[in-house]
């Protein structure tokens, strides 16, 4: 699935979304056709100080001294998800 720039612009009293000829193109849509879209939800922006401050308490209690190799770690916690293609 690709993804696709879209704008939102005002067309007379309507609002529309402006879309790259490409996506046009890949969905074969021509003038008049009707589309169904998502609703898209729009991220919050990431509160960077916070991770870092919240990070800095893990380490002070010393929240990651059980975890002595973290690729190990990683790998063991993917396998118990029994996710498909994850070994």
């Amino acid at each position: 699935m690709s993804i696709y720039t879209v704008t939102v612009i005002k067309t007379g009293n309507s609002i529309a979304l402006r879309v790259p000829k490409e996506y046009a193109q890949d969905a074969h849509l021509a003038l008049g056709d009707k589309v169904l879209l998502p609703l898209p939800t729009i991220q919050k922006r990431q509160d960077r100080a916070k991770i870092e401050r919240i990070v800095a308490k893990m380490q002070d209690m010393s929240a990651y001294d059980s975890i002595k190799n973290p690729i190990v770690w990683q790998r063991e916690l993917r396998k118990d998800r029994n996710l498909p293609g994850r070994n």
